[in-house]
């Protein structure tokens, strides 16, 4: 499963249909709200089949940002035991940005918006390839 977290709808909507059209639709969760994102992780913390593998993060959302909402989870879920990778979603160009998010050990990548639907389809297939072993 991957979730993306955007508080952006139409961003979240494009990805949606962009997912509809492929066999991963199943697997993809959209959130338009860091908090809600949150306590849905936390509710499946204790299952790691119902616990995404991918946490696609946009960085600047109100109330509650994506370095804000990477202290919570870091503290608050265990996403290691989970295998959890968060990906950070940016129209920002700050290299101070970028650096602060790489410190976060749940960051595996800092992509520039738009993230390309192939880079999307990549994570969704990598997903699935996850749950064969």
């Amino acid at each position: 499963m991957v979730l993306m977290i955007d508080d952006d709808d139409d961003t979240l909507e494009i990805y949606r249909l962009l997912i509809e059209k492929t066999t991963y639709v199943d697997r993809f969760v959209t959130k338009n709200n860091p908090y809600q994102a949150l306590q849905w992780l936390k509710e499946r913390a204790s299952n790691p089949k119902l616990f995404p593998r991918y946490i696609l993060l946009d960085l600047n959302m109100p109330e509650l940002n994506g370095i804000e909402f990477l202290q919570v989870f870091e503290n608050e879920i265990n996403y290691s035991e989970l295998k959890t990778k968060v990906v950070v979603l940016t129209s920002s160009v700050r290299e101070r940005e970028r650096r602060e998010a790489l410190k976060y050990p749940s960051v595996s990548e800092f992509i520039s918006k738009p993230l390309p639907k192939e880079k999307l389809i990549e994570f969704l297939s990598a997903e699935s390839q996850s749950d064969k072993f």
